[in-house]
Formats: C-alpha cells, sequence, structure tokens
C-alpha cells in the first residue's frame, strides 16, 4: 500500500486537502471518487515521510498470532485491541497497537490503521488483511499470517546461520594475518641478514612495513569502506547485478535460487489462499522476495501472464526459480486446485530451503578452511625459511 497526499473539488467547486492509504493510484481516484470528489492531483509520500520504523517478523508474527486468537474468541477489534495492548511490553509494537486502536476507534478499518504506520508492517499482511476484512474471514487470515510470518523468520535465521560460521573464520584469519605479518615476523626476522632473506619472507615484511607505517590510514580506510560499500550495493545497476550473481554464480547460486523459490512460493499461497487474485498476489509477491533481479524478471512474466499466456510457461521462461515451483504451478492450472497445490510446494520448497542452507555452510566451511590454512602456512614458511637458511650456512 502507498500513502498518497492528494487535492481535490467539492461537488460545489471548492477545493480540498488530505491523506490517503491506496494500493495505487487508479484505487486513490476511486476511493476519493466514492466520497462525491475529483482529484485535482496527488503525491506519493516516500517511505522516510511515511514514517514508521519496520518492525521485526518476529514481532508482526506475535501481533497477527494474538489479535487472530482473540478475535476468534468473539471479541470486537477494538477490545481486542485493547487487550493485546494492555499485555504488550513496552516497546514499537506495543506503540504502534496502541496507535492502531485510537484509529480503528474512530472508525477507521483495521488495514487503514496498519498502512497508516508507514513501514512498520509488511505489504503482504497489509493486503492480507484488507481480503480478511473483505471476506468477513479476518481471525483466520491473521492466524494465516502468523504461520507465514514463523516460517519466514525460520528461512531468515537458517541463512543468518548458514553465514555466521564463514564470517568468523574470515575475521580470525584476517587478525591472524595482521597480528603474524606486523608483530611476529618482523621479531623473527630482525637478526638475520635482510639482503638475503627468501623472496616470500621480503614480499611479507614489505607487507609489513606497510602496515605499521599506514595503520591509521588503513582504519579510516576500512571505516570508509564500511560506510560506502552499502552505499554502492543501493545503486540501482550494482544491486541488479549482484542480486543476479547471487543465483546465476557456480554451486551457490543454485542453492540460493532455492531460498527464494521458498520465499516467493510461501508467500504466493498464503496470499492467495487470504483471497487474493493470483496476478495480484504475484504482483505483491515480486516486491517481497527481496531480490530486484528476479523482480525485474517477474515482471515480465506478469505482463505475459495479462497478455493471456499460462503463469506456469510465463515463470518457466524467466528461470529464476526452482523448475519444481513451475511445474507444480502447471498442475495446479491444469487440475483446478491451485490453492492446493500451492500450499503443498510452499511446504516442500520450505524443507528444502532448510537443506539448501545446510549444504551452503557445509559449501562454505571447507572453503574458508583452506583459505586460513593456506594464508597460516604462507606465513609460517615465511619464517621458517631464512632459519632454515641460516643453519645451512652455519
Amino acid at each position: 500500500m502507498q500513502k498518497y497526499n492528494y487535492q481535490a473539488l467539492t461537488p460545489d467547486g471548492k477545493t480540498i486537502r488530505g491523506t490517503m492509504i491506496a494500493n495505487n493510484d487508479e484505487e486513490l481516484k476511486q476511493l476519493v471518487a466514492k466520497a462525491g470528489n475529483t482529484v485535482v492531483k496527488y503525491t506519493k509520500l516516500a517511505a522516510s515521510e511515511q514514517g514508521g520504523k519496520a518492525l521485526s517478523l518476529k514481532l508482526v508474527g506475535n501481533f497477527c498470532s494474538q489479535l487472530g486468537a482473540i478475535l476468534k474468541a468473539g471479541l470486537p477489534l477494538a477490545s481486542a485491541l485493547d487487550m493485546l495492548y494492555g499485555k504488550t511490553e513496552p516497546g514499537p509494537l506495543k506503540k504502534s497497537i496502541g496507535k492502531i486502536y485510537e484509529m480503528v476507534q474512530k472508525g477507521n478499518s483495521l488495514s487503514d490503521a496498519l498502512a497508516e504506520q508507514g513501514k512498520a508492517y509488511p505489504t503482504l499482511m497489509l493486503n492480507m488483511v484488507k481480503a480478511g476484512e473483505m471476506s468477513g474471514d479476518l481471525d483466520v487470515t491473521l492466524n494465516k499470517l502468523a504461520d507465514h510470518f514463523a516460517k519466514e523468520q525460520k528461512t531468515k535465521n537458517s541463512v543468518k546461520a548458514a553465514l555466521r560460521y564463514p564470517k568468523m573464520l574470515a575475521i580470525i584469519t584476517l587478525a591472524v594475518v595482521i597480528l603474524m605479518v606486523s608483530v611476529v615476523l618482523p621479531k623473527m626476522t630482525s637478526t638475520m641478514d635482510q639482503n638475503n632473506l627468501p623472496v616470500l619472507t621480503k614480499i611479507l615484511l614489505g607487507l609489513s612495513d606497510f602496515i605499521l607505517d599506514n595503520a591509521i590510514f588503513i582504519v579510516i580506510g576500512v571505516l570508509l569502506l564500511i560506510i560506502v560499500i552499502p552505499m554502492i550495493k543501493n545503486i540501482d545497476k550494482v544491486r541488479y547485478t549482484l542480486d543476479k550473481w547471487k543465483i546465476t554464480m557456480p554451486k551457490v547460486g543454485k542453492l540460493m535460487k532455492m531460498v527464494y523459490t521458498a520465499r516467493f512460493a510461501r508467500s504466493l499461497a498464503t496470499l492467495y489462499e487470504g483471497g487474493i487474485q493470483l496476478i495480484d498476489a504475484m504482483q505483491m509477491c515480486t516486491s517481497i522476495v527481496g531480490n530486484v533481479y528476479i523482480s525485474d524478471k517477474m515482471e515480465d512474466a506478469i505482463y505475459r501472464v495479462k497478455k493471456g499466456e499460462s503463469i506456469s510457461k510465463a515463470m518457466s521462461s524467466t528461470n529464476v526459480f526452482d523448475p519444481m515451483l513451475t511445474s507444480m504451478i502447471f498442475v495446479g492450472e491444469e487440475s483446478g486446485v491451485l490453492g492446493d497445490v500451492l500450499i503443498r510446494v510452499a511446504d516442500y520448497f520450505d524443507e528444502e530451503s532448510d537443506n539448501a542452507t545446510k549444504a551452503l555452510t557445509g559449501l562454505l566451511e571447507p572453503i574458508m578452511l583452506i583459505v586460513m590454512a593456506g594464508v597460516i602456512v604462507m606465513i609460517i614458511l615465511a619464517i621458517l625459511l631464512p632459519m632454515f637458511q641460516s643453519y645451512e650456512n652455519i
């Protein structure tokens, strides 16, 4: 959903201004027209202007689970929010629930109140809640969302865990190299003939002198890289290239593709089961998946579906998801039970995603160990070779 500032004309010709939440420009015009007014001009508010820092998936999942359970017990929405506000620990979620409660008390729908929180709640949740309100199954929708966010959090944690060990090895390797090159190696070779040292030792001593002489500049350079790299990664062309590389590089690309497939399949199944039209659900999943290369390919696929092509064929042409996904969607289209098929395929890819993250860890760990061992062996040789050379001379 998008937040708009708009200017409109009333039937008697007066100019009014206001703010409204809508899925797109056309829906904004329709909503304003329902009130008997005509949109003259409008502007979209940027994410920073809409406010509301994104809540963690864990908090959002807990909110959906608890609110769904209270509504299922038969309490009205306002009373449910009031009860939930009272039992929530102080923090960003409690503050958000308080604002939502105030808006619902004033007659706003839950979907509009959630959208008013800016980036606090995912787009998938906003659209699902809106569909749940229209169908009258808001409690069921919230429970489905709670299940979805729990599985999404599990996948996210699995990926983080898979990358944690390689990161630690990289940091340890860097620390050992700096210590050995800048402290140990110069002390060990200080009493030796500097002109007769092996080439490897001379190279590492030169690196040692460079580190010691430019330590301040190196630290500043590292800090600048920490600041600049995220900025560079956010440049459209750079991010597009990096995201494409994630799913096309050898070995790792196949595993990452499985993770993205699981995320897309789960989101699509949740939205479709929640009453969202399939093309609209695909459009929403395109922005949820978190890869701009995949999003770009899926935009082309959605355009082809709108032109009359089957969903399975259009998605298959993108080559950004595991072929099993498009095959199962084809089965669902042909059999007329696409909703059931999507649920089953989402469960399948959730399990495959876990296996992929474990395989990713198994692939990265030996590579990092080999690199770490190679670097340390090279430094040890640089220390021992001059010693052996000295013994031979003696």
